[in-house]
């Protein structure tokens, strides 16, 4: 019998994923779908499909005629452009002033180490010209106030969102708002117009006390947590229209995220979370809990197999905490408990985008819109494809006054053309990996950070496991307001069109629906 899709390998166009109950999952990566099979299946697949047994054969070959087992994200990539998938997105980098020293800043305190003084009335100017040429086909265009800290150029950011409303009027381009910040300075005005223009209000915050304090201390030293929660008060008093967003970096496990989580879910202020791993350079590693290496020829499938003890000369120094993964496996035992009718809490933002995608068959066209649909306009006139590498002059895409004149064709790599991610079992869902993580560990937009392969999998399978055992009661939560949320900077997401979920033949022996 010829098998569909024979030539599909393990690792690579499917994954076995073995759960601790001793159940078994399928991760198809044509069409992210997760179905259960049958250990002995499971075993069989694990070493090819050539392997299976008559009868598995067939009950695989029924699946795939029935569109159950298909390969529609390749298609549907291959059918894509650049513009799909998020709306235009516009980082506004509002001032290199910052008045906190965190431990892990890529910003060098917020001036990217070249950024001089706050934005002006001219850029604001080339903003909007930029918006007129390159809004998409949704007419929306997202605003992404960030700095150094936002909040100390409000009235620059007041003048946008004014502005954004004239434009409106002028040409039916509809405005989402969004802010990251410290929220430690609160300007006159700012609680109404958050309110007004319904926010998206992403605080960055670590955790509790402890670690809010050792991770984000002021620039003097001090502490910064006691005005935070005080001000994410305020913010949430002033309307239940601003979405509250705590922004998590995991640089350790002094407390461990855990327990940061249920201290901030406890505050019943923070409508959602996200949850990061701190990524610098090897040689600002010192903050970590240890120190790992990774070799150089570490892929998304071999990253974890080539972690070591410090010594090869041959290796790279660790980028990310390697107490983070731990930290995140459990985080996921207990995570279906932090929801209750009781909190605002609805979820990770990251996780609940990858549950959406697996369960509605949706698919990453790339990690995030850099370069695609996303761009950072600075206090210089600058245009950057990511907000944060505007430090890096070599990758800078043009300017207000001249508009995009950079090739930005590395950005807008598909992962099938990519030589390691097009080989990878969860390409569909991350995209690519961040290519600003890359460049840290290795120089290259393009070549991958192992790290950050190894958590973009460590995610993917934890998602899949908890939809298994936690059912539909977990698969079918709301998950619609993740579409305006700018899940893992815009990351663009798709319906893979695959054929809709349906109950599978009840009379399959090595196949069923594991939610």
């Amino acid at each position: 019998m010829t098998i569909p899709h024979g030539d599909w390998l393990h690792g690579e166009d499917y994954r076995i994923l073995e759960l601790p109950d001793g159940k078994v999952l399928l991760f198809i990566t044509g069409n992210n779908r997760v179905l259960g099979v049958s250990p002995q299946l499971g075993g069989h697949l694990r070493e090819g499909l050539h392997t299976l047994t008559p009868d598995e054969s067939k009950e695989w070959c029924r699946l795939v005629e029935q569109g159950v087992i298909s390969d529609s994200n390749r298609h549907r990539l291959a059918s894509s452009t650049f513009s799909d998938g998020a709306n235009l997105a516009i980082n506004v980098n509002l001032t290199a002033l910052c008045n906190l020293g965190c431990t892990y800043c890529f910003a060098d305190g917020g001036d990217y180490g070249r950024i001089k003084g706050k934005m002006g009335s001219q850029t604001v100017g080339y903003i909007f010209d930029f918006i007129r040429e390159h809004v998409t086909d949704t007419r929306a265009v997202r605003f992404e106030f960030f700095g150094g800290e936002p909040l100390l150029n409000f009235d620059c950011m007041k003048q946008i969102c004014d502005d954004s409303d004239a434009f409106r009027r002028e040409s039916g381009v509809e405005f989402i708002y969004r802010i990251s910040t410290n929220l430690t300075v609160m300007p006159d005005g700012v609680l109404d117009l958050f309110a007004q223009k319904k926010f998206i209000v992403s605080v960055s915050i670590d955790g509790g006390r402890e670690t809010q304090e050792h991770n984000r201390p002021t620039k003097g030293g001090g502490g910064s947590f006691d005005k935070v929660i005080a001000n994410c008060r305020r913010v949430r008093e002033a309307g239940d229209d601003i979405t509250l967003v705590a922004r998590m970096t995991v640089v350790g496990d002094r407390v461990p995220l855990v327990d940061n989580v249920r201290e901030l879910i406890a505050y019943n202020l923070f409508d959602y979370f996200q949850i990061y791993p701190g990524v610098v350079p090897a040689s600002h590693n010192g903050i970590f809990s240890t120190v790992i290496t990774i070799g150089r020829g570490a892929t998304a499938r071999n990253a974890g197999a080539q972690m070591r003890k410090t010594g090869s000369d041959s290796s790279r120094k660790n980028t990310v905490d390697p107490s983070f993964y731990a930290q995140v496996v459990e985080l996921f035992e207990i995570y279906p408990t932090l929801f209750s009718s009781g909190n605002r809490f609805r979820g990770v933002l990251e996780y609940e985008r990858f549950a959406e995608m697996i369960v509605h068959g949706k698919m990453a066209l790339s990690y995030c819109s850099g370069g695609r649909n996303y761009y950072t306009f600075s206090p210089d006139d600058s245009i950057m494809p990511c907000h944060r590498l505007v430090g890096e002059t070599e990758f800078q895409g043009g300017s207000g006054k001249g508009g995009l004149t950079a090739d930005l064709s590395a950005w807008r790599l598909s992962v099938d053309e990519h030589p390691t991610c097009s080989k990878c079992w969860i390409r569909y869902v991350c995209g690519g990996g961040c290519k600003q993580e890359n460049y840290v560990a290795t120089g290259s937009l393009t070549t991958p950070n192992a790290e950050m392969c190894k958590s973009q999998i460590l995610l993917v399978e934890q998602v899949a496991r908890m939809l298994s055992e936690r059912g539909r009661s977990y698969a079918n939560r709301n998950r619609v307001p993740l579409e305006d949320l700018f899940v893992s900077c815009g990351r663009p997401v798709v319906m893979n069109l695959r054929q809709p979920d349906a109950t599978l033949p009840g009379d399959l022996h090595h196949f069923y629906s594991p939610y």
